[in-house]
């Protein structure tokens, strides 16, 4: 990666900045990229909420399976869908 990363290189290594991975120099180069990029800002900003996000709700509760009555319920909606409808028509058959 270049002193100055562009903005592919900052998305494609956003993760490995905020796990702290990067070399010195490339922590110096991303917050160079940074300071001048308010797109790149954004991205790194949506990454930090989602990774702080499912953080909490992981905290939280771990996630339950659900109950077979519940599945099998799901199953028998599905299908009952499935049965009421018509496949999708081809436009080149119409």
């Amino acid at each position: 990666m270049p002193i100055m990363p562009s903005c592919r290189d900052i998305t494609e290594h956003a993760s490995e900045y905020l796990d702290r991975k990067l070399t010195p120099w490339q922590r110096l180069g991303f917050r160079l990229h940074l300071m001048i990029c308010l797109n790149c800002r954004r991205h790194l900003d949506q990454l930090k909420l989602t990774i702080s996000t499912l953080g909490r709700l992981q905290a939280k509760s771990p996630p339950q399976p659900p109950a077979e009555q519940e599945v099998q319920e799901i199953v028998q909606l599905l299908k009952q869908e499935m049965a009421g409808t018509k496949p999708p028509r081809d436009k080149a058959g119409e």
